[in-house]
């Protein structure tokens, strides 16, 4: 399980919090967590997802942009590299 129950401490959107539930899913499922997977899943339009996922980066959460690196992974990274207290 990828999931991290500490990612709720970040007080992050609810939005952001869905995109991170769903790249955890996909890695979960053995799955290249790719915007196009994390976008087929997406319940929200495109925006709200590049809102959530550009939230997730500045908290050190993802380490891709995936606005420019439609191809790359989205790699969750380890809880002590999380930045906290970022205003969004």
């Amino acid at each position: 399980m990828h999931m991290d129950r500490a990612i709720f401490d970040l007080q992050l959107t609810m939005e952001a919090i869905s995109a991170y539930i769903v790249i955890c899913s996909l890695l979960d499922e053995g799955l290249f967590p790719a915007l196009s997977l994390v976008r087929a899943r997406w319940n929200g339009n495109e925006q709200s997802l590049r809102n959530a996922l550009h939230e997730l980066m500045q908290h050190n959460v993802v380490n891709a942009d995936p606005t420019v690196f439609d191809g790359e992974p989205l790699t969750i990274r380890s809880r002590g590299k999380w930045r906290r207290g970022l205003t969004v």
